[in-house]
């Protein structure tokens, strides 16, 4: 009895689901961003601090390092005044400190200079993609890749893809061909960069 309940049951739901006309799109924010100028001029401004950030904190690492090296050259000195080597050794210990709140107050400001670059440009995105949704009678749009750029789905239809409409919403204006050949360029890139930092 509880079988066929069940059965019914499912059978009134996929009916239910039919009757009403489900359109679904998908796209994904990893294969808008790329395209989006504003995004990629975010990413220039992010790359070029972060890179000014390691700059400097390497300085201080090569200058930390340099006087840790004369440090221990000049402890096996016979001649060494002990206080003069604790001085040194607390000296050293708090600059090592420092070095340390530096790197991490400059992963913070990273963090938040992301977050004030690219918060009102994903909240642009989402609102082309919902506006994409309306426009076109989407019941759904769902995200075709995870937080880590993997895919969601085992298969999708292309023509259920979005992505290009919702390009064009933000004013990117580009055929079905420049998205392909463009992402498959990104991608390229992306093997290439893997590849790079492995060796």
């Amino acid at each position: 009895m509880k079988k066929i309940f069940l059965l019914l049951t499912l059978f009134v739901f996929v009916a239910s689901v039919q009757a009403q006309d489900i359109k679904i799109g998908y796209t994904s924010a990893y294969l808008i961003l790329p395209h989006v100028p504003a995004y990629m001029k975010a990413q220039d401004s992010l790359k070029k601090t972060e890179t000014a950030l390691t700059n400097t904190l390497m300085e201080k690492q090569k200058e930390f390092e340099a006087k840790v090296k004369k440090f221990e050259v000049d402890r096996q000195d016979p001649n060494a005044i002990p206080v003069l080597l604790e001085t040194r050794a607390r000296d050293l210990q708090k600059m090592q400190q420092e070095i340390a709140q530096e790197r991490d107050l400059y992963t913070q400001e990273l963090q938040k200079m992301q977050s004030a670059l690219q918060t009102p440009i994903l909240q642009k995105v989402k609102t082309a993609i919902e506006e994409v949704g309306k426009e076109n009678g989407y019941t759904f749009i769902l995200s075709s890749q995870d937080g880590m750029g993997q895919d969601n789905f085992l298969f999708s239809a292309d023509k259920i893809d979005v992505t290009l409409l919702v390009l064009n919403k933000l004013g990117v204006k580009m055929t079905a061909e420049q998205l392909e050949a463009a992402n498959a360029k990104l991608e390229a890139e992306a093997i290439a960069a893997e590849k790079a930092a492995q060796n």
